[in-house]
């Protein structure tokens, strides 16, 4: 393949929202880029619920090849079935179709000039003076791609990051086991709202969700636990669950399976040449799972970082540094509080989970969690005790 036996400025590593972002902003400040993506087709397999909550900044107008729903907010459910309600005010979010998103993105990666190769995995990377060889796989043969920065975009099993010295292997227990279909014939709440039930039985360590798709929704959870699968949890949810009758007539269409690793950023994300983003890197809210939007504003940070870089002929950890400076100020303490929050969620028994749906009411208009701790402390002094250092 032509794409392969060619010298680049940037090769990122892996076609997702975060690795497209990169290569997207890499090639149109000027930088020759390459993404590679192992894959046959971008945007399969998915392993996500497939929720955003804005796209537009990153100059997307929603289109509807892709956005199946529009997002008002949310029903929690305690393991009771204790109700809250959480509207989003003026803020609207989406449920997209990953296979058609990812493969958006990509498509706007190649008009600013990146080339793209797909069914290309890479397995082994080598510094060579001051270029690092990417060592890939391309329908049973091996090509060395030669490149002064790469961007590891790979998940969260990332091996770029390690083959580039940097820690970014997850322990079992950090990583939710998650496991999702998708269905038809779901009868919903509400279609413009997303479902989240929580409870140490159904989900322990995680959560369920609905999530509203257009004619169809995504009924999946995540769960870290070593007794039983992500599905057997999934499938007894189903059956069982506080949905139950509002599943009964719901089929699977499709079926998916990831894993979401929630255990907040790995240590360091830059290296002389190389830089992490989304996923690999941790940049995924460990409360929620969710890495869309976080993968896809650091991959643009990283690739403005990486062509900046080349136009100043210095791929050096030193300038490669402000990658990381810059993401960190703008979501590392949303993902070090989200991390604090997921640690006390799971130190709830299922009582303590009511008693905190009881205090936050019934209805709350946004997301603001230092707001949310000082009523839950205040209607509930007896959970004080998982709070107190938050205030």
């Amino acid at each position: 393949m032509r794409e392969l036996n060619d010298t680049y400025d940037v090769v990122v590593v892996g076609a997702g929202p975060g690795g497209c972002m990169a290569s997207y902003a890499s090639a149109k400040n000027g930088a020759k880029t390459l993404l590679i993506e192992k894959s046959q087709e971008i945007g399969e397999p998915v392993r996500c619920a497939e929720a955003i909550p804005s796209i537009e900044e990153f100059g997307i107008k929603p289109k509807p090849e892709f956005v199946r729903n529009i997002i008002k907010g949310g029903i929690l459910f305690s393991p009771s079935g204790k109700k809250v309600i959480v509207t989003q005010d003026k803020a609207q979010g989406y449920v997209v179709e990953r296979k058609i998103f990812d493969k958006y993105l990509a498509i706007r990666a190649a008009k600013a000039g990146s080339k793209v190769s797909v069914k290309t995995t890479a397995i082994g990377l080598e510094k060579d003076g001051d270029y690092w060889n990417v060592i890939v796989e391309f329908l049973g043969e091996e090509y060395c791609i030669k490149t002064k920065i790469v961007i590891a975009a790979d998940g969260v099993e990332s091996n770029i990051a390690e083959y580039a010295g940097l820690k970014a292997k997850k322990k079992p227990l950090e990583v939710c086991s998650c496991a999702e279909y998708e269905m038809a014939n779901v009868k919903l709440l509400d279609k413009n709202m997303m479902e989240f039930y929580f409870g140490n039985e159904i989900s322990p360590g995680g959560y369920v969700w609905i999530f509203p798709k257009g004619d169809t929704a995504n009924v999946g959870l995540g769960v870290r636990d070593r007794k039983k699968k992500a599905i057997d949890y999934l499938e007894d949810f189903i059956e069982n669950g506080m949905a139950k009758d509002r599943l009964k007539e719901a089929t699977p269409i499709e079926f998916k399976v990831g894993g979401a690793p929630v255990s907040g950023p790995i240590e360091k994300t830059y290296t002389d040449g190389v830089l992490v983003v989304g996923d690999a890197a941790g940049q995924i809210s460990p409360l929620t799972g969710g890495g869309i939007y976080l993968a896809m504003d650091c991959g643009l940070i990283a690739g403005e970082v990486a062509s900046k870089a080349i136009k100043m002929n210095d791929w050096s950890e030193k300038i490669l540094k402000e990658y990381e400076d810059r993401w960190k100020e703008k979501h590392y303490e949303y993902l070090m509080n989200h991390l604090k929050y997921r640690k006390i969620l799971e130190k709830m028994s299922d009582d303590e989970l009511d008693a905190l749906a009881e205090a936050l009411g019934e209805s709350l208009d946004g997301i603001d969690l230092k707001k949310f701790v000082k009523r839950i402390i205040t209607k509930k002094p007896s959970l004080l005790k998982y709070f107190k250092d938050l205030l």
